[in-house]
């Protein structure tokens, strides 16, 4: 017994080791530090996959295939060296498959497409024995209608790496072209690629307009960006179906970033089935990757091809702030709106104009001096030497008037001064107002722009959604009514991307209108978070620091109400439209008893006489009359004093007294909107704080709610309704937390902007006096 103990206690500590598992690889491609490293990836993939029973290793590798024959003389080489053969690139894979017995199983990886290369392929599946592969379904029609609707071309070239375009049926590829040619209306063209890149674009053809890259894999980075760029000096536009090209510069591309992972995703899974027995000929080979079209607007506004909106809308851009596209802050738009807005240009004119008008009315109490020059003829039978009135006369005048008093002059010199300040606080709240208009505009693109973004990732969410139910349909777990309500939800979710794209759009009209125009038709303004200067600088000022209890509101509401009553732009004009209207009623009352006193001298000058009665005749003589005068004048002062004018006088300043009533009206009315407007606003300042914090913790729940819904409706534990409501609730909740910083800040500026200043705006010593007054206030309370 004590044998059998110890013999089982041996077994169970004898330490069992890992079964070796080696993977040889073919490759077409030379070897580098690139696919060095995809190796290493795909490696430890496999390792991770297969689990501790087995060790996975590199085995025997071969690189730089160049033709069928050699491929399958690299796979006789590994007879007995490999447990399994990773075929990399078209060359290799289409060698391997002609192999009529393929005592190694065998992986490929490069297909284009199994019809046109003749790689065996039977209802998704290789239907050989030992052979299997992966293929990345790319529609080479669909992609060329996703590039057709960003630009309508009408010559197109398909570029095709040089090895794997050795592997296509001619034939089959000429009746690809031309079906292709009458379904696109435009003519395509394939040209295979090498490494010589001047001998590719010397091939493309003078009528071409567009270009179609599929996978290259031979050559370089430097070569594939040399190549776009070159197309890119003609005006050509690009198009790939591999994603990192858009990182190269292309225009669009329709494919997933993470494909490269998917494949050795998939690649590590079909490897754990061989290992524990399955049949290669039967596993299925289509990989059906999430693909989504990216659009590169920096290649856009390169080569001058303007973007639909339909694509606009709907499609990932990048290269949007890649320095072309200027960029606002917070405080650079509101100096621009200073600057710029045609309101308070206009206001500014209208302080201009009281200006004037002060003048004006001065004007009729300092002197004036007119003279004048008069030429006259008349009968001659009338002309008089004894008369002074010759037949022709040229005269002289001068005249001096100075008003020594006038009620009505003088109160017009005071009321234009009353109206003149009045102007002047005018401007300054229509000053406060656009620019209120102008950070709300701000507020409202920022508002707009993320939640385009937060709808785009609600969009890819719904399209990942949708291949998990594509995923439990293939497995028999689901039926295709799960399929049909993803389309719906998928249509839906698109919609609302298209509608906040031109709501942006509209956000960013508005802004710009307000800025007359001013701002480049794409611009960017910088966004704002919780740790911004310009959100510390509003969370944490002496206000927001006070409010912590119903009494402390209660003490900082008063204060505030106060401060608007005592320094709103609004309540100083209308105090001096009170006092314009103070002295109508006064001048109107005056003008009852009081005269108008003016002095007025005057002088004239014989210059020239002619015809008769211009010298002294004996009549003039015998009258006395010795020489003709030449010059006369005059001086005097005028007194006029009111003694009825119908009525009118009385009727003056009763219109004063109810204008002077309306005002006094108005004044009570704009206090009461001012007290409840702070009022208002201190309540929602303190409700968006406490939102910022309970919104975040909301959209944190609610997307860990839905990541975890959505692992088990993968699993088949949840219904799609729980799916769909869990990720409705996500996207509210993180529209709600996103939305809740701008709409804090529109609260603050809402006060800012009640109380009759905004505090990033006053100049230091001012905010340094309101600061001052608000501690004098509190310390007062207390």
């Amino acid at each position: 017994m004590k044998f059998v103990i110890s013999l089982v206690l041996l077994v169970c500590i004898t330490p069992v080791f890992a079964q070796q598992f080696k993977v040889g690889v073919i490759s077409d491609f030379e070897k580098s530090s690139n696919l060095a490293s995809i190796l290493n990836q795909i490696i430890q993939e496999i390792d991770q996959t297969t689990g501790t029973s087995r060790e996975v290793s590199l085995g025997a590798t071969i690189f730089g295939v160049s033709d069928i024959k050699s491929a399958q003389q690299s796979y006789h080489q590994f007879d007995d060296q490999v447990d399994l053969v990773i075929a990399v690139g078209s060359m290799s894979t289409k060698g391997l498959s002609l192999i009529s017995n393929l005592p190694t199983p065998v992986v490929a990886l490069g297909i284009i497409d199994p019809d046109l290369q003749e790689i065996p392929y039977i209802s998704g599946t290789s239907g050989k024995p030992n052979f299997t592969y992966i293929w990345q379904t790319r529609d080479l029609d669909r992609e060329l209608e996703a590039f057709h609707k960003i630009h309508d071309f009408k010559s197109v070239v398909v570029f095709v790496d040089e090895k794997a375009a050795s592997t296509v049926s001619a034939q089959k590829a000429k009746n690809l072209i031309d079906s292709l040619s009458r379904q696109l209306n435009a003519a395509v063209t394939i040209i295979p690629v090498g490494t010589n890149m001047d001998q590719v674009i010397n091939q493309v053809p003078i009528e071409a307009d567009a270009t179609y890259f599929t996978v290259l894999l031979h050559q370089t980075e430097s070569q594939i960006r040399w190549l776009i760029d070159q197309l890119h000096e003609q005006k050509i536009a690009t198009f790939s179906g591999n994603a990192r090209l858009v990182d190269y510069g292309v225009l669009g591309s329709m494919a997933d970033e993470n494909d490269l992972e998917q494949v050795i995703r998939k690649l590590a899974i079909m490897i754990d089935g061989i290992v524990s027995g399955s049949d290669l000929s039967s596993m299925p080979v289509m990989l059906d990757t999430n693909e989504s079209l990216h659009i590169n607007m920096a290649t856009a506004r390169k080569i001058q091809i303007s973007i639909p909106f339909e694509v606009l809308l709907t499609a990932t851009l990048i290269g949007n702030n890649d320095g072309a596209v200027k960029t606002y802050s917070f405080e650079e738009i509101a100096e621009k709106s200073l600057e710029e807005n045609l309101n308070i240009q206009i206001s500014y004119q209208d302080v201009a104009l009281s200006k004037v008008r002060v003048k004006s009315a001065r004007s009729s109490v300092l002197p004036s001096l007119e003279s004048g020059l008069t030429a006259s003829q008349i009968n001659e039978e009338r002309a008089n030497a004894a008369f002074n009135t010759p037949e022709q006369s040229l005269t002289a005048g001068l005249t001096f008037t100075q008003l020594i008093y006038s009620e009505k002059a003088i109160a017009a010199i005071k009321i234009s001064k009353y109206l003149e300040k009045a102007q002047e606080y005018n401007t300054e709240a229509e000053v406060l107002r656009v620019l209120f208009d102008t950070y709300t505009a701000y507020l409202n693109v920022l508002s707009a722009k993320t939640n385009v973004l937060i709808q785009q990732e609600n969009l890819s969410n719904t399209r990942k959604n949708k291949e998990l139910a594509a995923i439990r349909v293939n497995l028999g777990a689901s039926n295709n009514t799960d399929l049909y309500r993803w389309e719906t939800e998928l249509a839906i979710a698109s919609q609302s991307v298209i509608e906040a794209q031109t709501t942006l759009l509209t956000a960013k009209l508005q802004l710009n209108t307000l800025l007359a125009n001013t701002l480049d038709s794409a611009f960017e303004v910088e966004d704002i978070s919780l740790e911004d200067e310009l959100f510390k600088a509003f969370s944490q000022g002496p206000i927001a620091e006070v409010v912590k209890t119903p009494e402390s509101l209660r003490m900082v509401s008063d204060f505030l109400v106060a401060e608007s009553q005592r320094q709103n732009p609004n309540k100083k004009a209308l105090l001096e439209n009170m006092n314009a209207a103070n002295r109508q009623l006064a001048q109107n009352q005056r003008l009852l008893y009081t005269p108008t006193i003016a002095l007025q001298a005057q002088t004239s000058q014989v210059l020239a006489r002619g015809g008769a009665g211009s010298t002294l005749d004996a009549q003039a003589m015998a009258l006395g009359v010795t020489e003709l005068q030449y010059n006369t004048w005059f001086a005097g002062i005028s007194l006029s004093f009111p003694i009825f004018d119908g009525f009118g006088r009385q009727a003056a300043i009763q219109q004063s007294k109810i204008r002077l009533n309306q005002l006094d009206h108005s004044q009570t009315l704009l206090d009461q909107n001012l007290e409840l407007g702070v009022r208002a606003n201190v309540l929602d300042l303190l409700r968006a704080s406490t939102n910022i914090r309970y919104s975040k913790s909301a959209s944190e729940s609610a997307l860990e709610n839905f990541d975890l819904v959505q692992e088990n409706y993968k699993q088949g534990q949840v219904t799609i309704t729980q799916l769909i409501d869990a990720q409705q609730r996500a996207l509210e909740a993180r529209l709600a937390a996103a939305f809740s910083i701008y709409q804090y800040i529109q609260a603050h500026l809402q006060l800012e902007f009640n109380v009759g200043s905004f505090i990033m705006l006053m100049p230091e010593d001012q905010l340094q006096h309101f600061n001052n007054r608000f501690q004098q206030y509190l310390n007062n309370q207390n």
